[in-house]
């Protein structure tokens, strides 16, 4: 006679129960080599933390005939508002927006047209000649330069953000020696 079910019958004496798992072993390794790591990182920093600082820049003169022109009350200004600016008078932001009123007064003074209200689009439109296209031409691609570090939101720009005034005043005083007359 077959049995209908199948029945499995265990004996207590057939069960042979396994050692617990000792996770130890590798715990304590897992928590060393962490250790290791976060001291080597702290390392790290405190030698990166120590290493030579850029040497500060040594001033040099804008432009090339800065003391026999004209442009030199202009290249003045420009310097002002760096030395404001180091000496901690003028914030990164109040020295751009200064630096591109520089650039706007300077192309209105050399062009004889106001030009400081003068959109991007509006500086694109203005009429050239071979005697102000350089100049004109300039103006534009500096305050282009300077729209996005005066305007932008350095969180979001990265131009915004790496753009330094000494930089920026470099492109007013380029401003300044290309424009010719």
């Amino acid at each position: 006679m077959m049995p209908s079910a199948l029945t499995l019958a265990v004996e207590p004496a057939d069960l042979h129960p396994q050692d617990e798992l000792s996770l130890t072993g590798p715990l304590v390794a897992v928590i060393a080599v962490c250790l290791l790591l976060a001291l080597g990182l702290i390392v790290a920093v405190v030698i990166l933390s120590r290493s030579p600082r850029k040497p500060a820049k040594v001033k040099q003169p804008r432009g090339a005939h800065r003391n026999t022109s004209a442009k030199a009350l202009w290249h003045a200004r420009i310097d002002a508002i760096v030395d404001q600016h180091e000496r901690g008078a003028l914030s990164r932001e109040e020295a751009l927006t200064q630096l591109a009123l520089v650039a706007r007064d300077f192309a209105t003074d050399a062009s004889g047209r106001s030009l400081h209200s003068s959109t991007l689009t509006d500086l694109t439109l203005l009429d050239r000649t071979s005697a102000n296209r350089q100049g004109l031409d300039t103006l534009r691609q500096t305050i282009e330069a300077l729209y996005p570090p005066e305007f932008a939101d350095p969180a979001f720009n990265i131009h915004a953000r790496s753009v330094t005034v000494p930089q920026a005043a470099d492109w007013v005083a380029n401003l300044v020696e290309r424009w010719r007359p």
